[in-house]
């Protein structure tokens, strides 16, 4: 029917040590990304800041929505945190520095 690959006892110890460095990897780009973000922003600041609820209740119908019009309004996530109802989303709008 179908061939079974049997991996040998090396390439089974190489697969947590690459798991690894994968999540290394992630780690660094993560941390790589919010700095871009923060040398980009460095001649802004946050003119406007709006705070939406994602609820578990609702599906988080209503806040994907409210995201949504913030999003088309030229809001950005600035932030997001869970919570054991949901999550908030912290909505901020950037303009240059005067």
């Amino acid at each position: 029917m179908g061939d079974v690959y049997k991996m040998s006892r090396y390439h089974e110890s190489k697969l947590p040590e690459l798991d690894q460095h994968v999540d290394n990897i992630e780690n660094r780009i993560g941390f790589l990304e919010s700095k871009i973000i923060e040398l980009k922003r460095s001649e802004d600041e946050i003119k406007e800041l709006e705070v939406i609820e994602l609820a578990f209740k609702d599906r988080c119908r209503c806040g994907v929505a409210e995201i949504n019009r913030f999003l088309e309004r030229g809001f950005e996530i600035y932030h997001k945190q869970s919570t054991e109802s949901g999550f908030i989303f912290f909505m901020a709008k950037w303009g240059l520095k005067e």
